[in-house]
């Protein structure tokens, strides 16, 4: 345990995603004083929701499925407190067939999947946005944390959720030995890169029912009309959402030429008289792990105590995350006593 006085926090998680909310909720539950940081603007990561004109538009995640009891009961209770609805049991694939009639039931947020990282951060103390840790530093009396403006942050542990290259990126920066066994599995974990259109438009979107198309292997993989799915009521606005290759060849590509390749792809869904009001464009360098780390976490050997989390530990998908972040706590609970 640190002896240093004026401890930010017994816990300091980075990462204000769901894995890192979680996380925190859990340590809150058993009397952990935690502090929560995180480099964007809102808590939620890719539970990202974005305000265009006079409408919303999802722009991370879309939905999420439910495959384990423990996530299953926890989004019930989402659902009876009217945060969380079912959209639908599948999607279209653009072709003439109807959606998916059994499929895994499809969840949304009302108002958005950042309501849903919202709520999860309600109960929370102590979260800090706008926050870039550069460098985290340990030694037997716990850890040592500077940011981007130069304030100093210190804890007795550490739980870093951010995608996994830039968690490393902050322990290196920090001079912090991983083992040689963590840095190699930590190194081994990869993830798909995603560029991502919101389109404001005026006129008649003509996606099918109920307001979607996935495509696994084209140019553009999400067609989304955020009106039909009802958390955009007073704007119509569509999120395209490109594969892993196209993403990658027009990663450097200007904005603009990206926005009318996918505007290409937009075109067929929308009538001729529909006037695109505004337009605009999100680059997720880390949108989904290709890689995945087979536990819910890495006890990491440090000399205080560390744990990384997210959706690339376990699996990938909102659910993995939950889970991770819910492991992770617990077992920070146990490591602290």
């Amino acid at each position: 345990m640190s002896d240093r006085e004026n401890l930010t926090a017994e816990v300091i998680i980075i990462g204000a995603g769901i894995a890192g909310l979680t996380a925190a909720n859990e340590l809150e539950s058993a009397g952990k004083r935690v502090t929560v940081i995180d480099k964007g603007r809102s808590v939620g990561g890719r539970l990202a929701t974005r305000r265009v004109g006079p409408g919303v538009a999802d722009h991370g995640a879309q939905f999420f499925t439910v495959r384990e009891a423990e996530f299953q009961e926890k989004v019930d209770n989402w659902v009876r407190s009217g945060l969380v609805f079912e959209w639908s049991k599948g999607f279209s694939d653009g072709s003439l067939l109807a959606e998916p009639a059994e499929g895994n039931p499809r969840y949304a947020t009302r108002g958005g999947m950042n309501a849903l990282a919202k709520r999860i951060a309600e109960p929370l103390q102590d979260v800090r946005v706008n926050t870039r840790i550069v460098t985290a530093t340990c030694d037997e009396k716990g850890w040592i944390f500077q940011d981007s403006e130069g304030d100093i942050y210190t804890s007795n542990a550490l739980i870093i959720t951010a995608p996994v290259p830039q968690s490393m990126a902050i322990l290196d920066a920090g001079a912090t030995a991983l083992s040689d066994k963590d840095f190699e599995q930590l190194a081994r974990i990869t993830y798909a890169e995603c560029l991502c259109g919101l389109f404001w438009v005026e006129g008649r979107a003509t996606l099918p029912s109920p307001g979607a198309i996935q495509r696994r292997n084209a140019n553009v993989i999400w067609v989304g009309d955020n009106q039909q799915k009802g958390i955009s009521k007073d704007a119509t606005l569509i999120t395209l959402q490109a594969g892993e290759q196209f993403s990658r060849q027009m990663w450097t590509a200007p904005d603009e030429r990206i926005l009318n390749s996918l505007q290409t792809e937009l075109q067929i869904f929308i009538t001729d008289d529909t006037e695109i009001k505004e337009r605009q464009l999100k680059r997720w360098r880390y949108s989904r792990p290709l890689v995945t780390y087979p536990d819910r976490y890495m006890h990491a050997q440090a000399e205080a105590p560390l744990l990384l989390a997210g959706d690339a530990f376990g699996g990938p998908r909102v659910e993995g995350a939950y889970l991770s972040g819910l492991y992770t706590g617990k077992k920070m609970v146990e490591m602290l006593g």
